[in-house]
């Protein structure tokens, strides 16, 4: 949700509201919603000509992701990190390299910038960093092939 710059919309006992992505997860296993609350609906913007990918590693199928990577690629490049930090952060320095005309392998190498890696028993700080430059490095290389030149 965060890569594709969704709106969450929130139902409660005093209407509805809405909330971006970004501002909806709030920490590990917390978000936006406050009590008597629930998601109601999830918007998400057409993105016409856009190559996507999502790239994800766990070690048992079905496992949480040590790390997952989702990539948009359109007019405006999206990159997102899940398991990097204490909620899904977006690649900011990833994208900002794709703006300015890098190539995709050189920008994934960016991809562990500003990250807040936990450690646990799945993955050191330094594998997460590892995966995140790899994972990143594939999603867009997917994203890329893709992409539509048909708007």
């Amino acid at each position: 949700m965060l890569v594709a710059d969704a709106t969450m919309v929130i139902q409660g006992g005093d209407g509805r509201r809405s909330v971006r992505a970004a501002d909806f997860f709030q920490g590990f296993l917390d978000t936006a919603l406050e009590e008597q609350e629930m998601l109601v609906e999830i918007r998400i913007p057409k993105a016409r000509g856009s190559g996507w990918s999502y790239r994800k590693f766990n070690r048992r199928a079905q496992d949480y992701a040590v790390v997952a990577a989702a990539v948009v690629l359109g007019d405006v490049p999206r990159v997102s990190l899940v398991n990097m930090g204490s909620v899904p952060i977006r690649a900011t320095e990833v994208e900002a390299a794709l703006a300015a005309g890098e190539e995709y392998g050189r920008a994934a190498r960016l991809s562990a910038e500003g990250t807040d890696p936990m450690p646990d028993h799945n993955a050191s700080e330094e594998y997460r960093r590892h995966l995140a430059c790899e994972l990143v490095a594939e999603a867009l290389a997917e994203a890329g092939d893709r992409q539509s030149p048909f708007s």
